[in-house]
């Protein structure tokens, strides 16, 4: 499709992501929605990596210096540093949903519900090459700062993505401006709007390292108040397979 290719063009191409290993950086992350679970700074500084093929995430010195959190899509675990494992979780998702987590968090559950967002946040033209995805062209929209491009995409079961039916915008080059979606851990009628506010190049690809998520219409319309979330990343290097 022309607009996904121009999407996948913009952000480095398909063939440079897919020689992608994985993706460092320092991340920082917060919102109401971890302050209603009783997480207030889940996230500050905290160097990450990131698999590019497959959703495995990995925290350094989170969530006590020292210690190694790891998450991948059915098991979330946390490690001290000579190997031993401190805490670790089958079926993370499941758990998450359960009644006793609802109103409370514990550490595994803020890794797993962080991990899947900053997989998709870090790796997102990257699941678009995936097999399986498919996507159709909506008609462009008027906004503020332009006109956009929607993309609806069909993520297979398989990629444990914030949703699998989203609504990707770019502007006219391709580049992505914001993605909309129903958070997985989230009321199934709300919707929010993850916004790029700031885009860096590094070797070869661009992405966005500041973003802002906001509530929204199924429309597109965003609510004009405060972000529910953000996402800040700092120190961003890509490593490549060997």
């Amino acid at each position: 499709m022309e607009q996904l290719e121009r999407i996948l063009e913009a952000h480095g191409g398909a063939q440079r992501w897919r020689d992608a290993h994985s993706v460092m950086a320092r991340v920082s992350m917060g919102g109401v929605g971890f302050a209603s679970r009783l997480q207030a700074n889940p996230l500050r500084e905290v160097e990450l990596t990131v698999r590019a093929a497959w959703p495995t995430v990995t925290m350094a010195d989170w969530p006590r210096p020292g210690q190694m959190a790891v998450c991948e899509p059915n098991r979330a675990r946390i490690e001290a540093e000579d190997g031993r494992v401190l805490a670790d979780r089958s079926a993370p998702g499941a758990t998450l949903r359960s009644l006793s987590h609802w109103l409370w968090w514990d550490d595994l559950d803020v890794l797993y519900y962080t991990a899947n967002i900053l997989w998709q946040t870090v790796c997102l033209p990257f699941t678009l090459v995936r097999e399986g995805c498919s996507a159709e062209a909506l008609a462009p929209v008027d906004t503020p700062e332009g006109r956009l491009h929607p993309l609806a995409i069909a993520y297979p079961a398989d990629i444990p993505v914030l949703r699998t039916d989203q609504v990707l915008y770019a502007d006219v080059t391709g580049l992505l401006q914001r993605v909309d979606y129903s958070p997985r851990f989230a009321s199934p009628w709300m919707r929010a709007s993850q916004v790029f506010t700031v885009t860096e190049n590094v070797s070869g690809f661009t992405l966005a390292t500041s973003h802002r998520i906001y509530p929204c219409l199924p429309g597109g319309r965003m609510f004009g108040m405060g972000p529910l979330g953000w996402i800040d990343l700092d120190d961003v290097n890509v490593v490549w397979n060997q």
